[in-house]
């Protein structure tokens, strides 16, 4: 049976206000070392699947730059500092990137970004009555257009040329939800 692997020694190697990246030396449970193990260590983040009383769902179309793409996807981002309650962080993501609030949240699922090579979770939220209240008040990298399609057309995800990974992860949490609450469907 597969056991985790005991770290021997440990050293942050990189830091920022961003990303903390530990290196490990470890050994597995068949004495195996692995002399070298790089874990880059985030907060966690949190994604939010806005829908609007209308069935449409609020979108972010935003430049990736580690893709050098352009991408529809959903609000969301890191967990500030001292953040502990997901659903509070998503409102908040949800507010300074589009502008929307919601009446009502549902926390539909979480896993790990990465669990080969990052410590984080990501918190999936859905929000309902997701109406524009405010105007965006953006980081001062971001760059964000603010879109609504029927969700039922965003099911579509596998359609657009270019897809995040998390996003879908995001349809397959909500999918999920739906499924157990038929009533609630956009």
């Amino acid at each position: 049976m597969i056991k985790p692997w005991t770290i021997k020694s440990s050293a942050q190697t990189f830091k920022d206000r961003f990303l903390s990246v530990r290196t490990d030396r470890c050994e597995r449970e068949d004495g195996h070392i692995v002399p070298a193990y790089h874990v880059m260590e985030f907060t966690d983040w949190v994604t939010v699947i806005p829908v609007t009383d209308q069935g449409e769902i609020v979108l972010v179309r935003e430049y990736r730059h580690a893709s050098g793409k352009v991408m529809i996807g959903l609000p969301g981002g890191v967990m500030d500092e001292g953040e502990t309650d997901t659903e509070l962080a998503g409102a908040r993501e949800l507010l300074e990137e589009t502008g929307y609030t919601c009446r009502e949240w549902t926390k539909v699922g979480a896993c790990y970004a990465n669990p080969a090579t990052q410590d984080n979770l990501v918190h999936y939220h859905l929000g309902f009555g997701a109406k524009l209240t405010a105007s965006q008040k953006l980081d001062p990298n971001e760059e964000i257009e603010v879109l609504t399609m029927p969700y039922a057309e965003f099911l579509n995800y596998g359609g657009l040329n270019i897809q995040h990974a998390l996003h879908a992860a995001a349809l397959f949490y909500a999918e999920h939800y739906f499924a157990a609450n038929p009533e609630q469907r956009p």
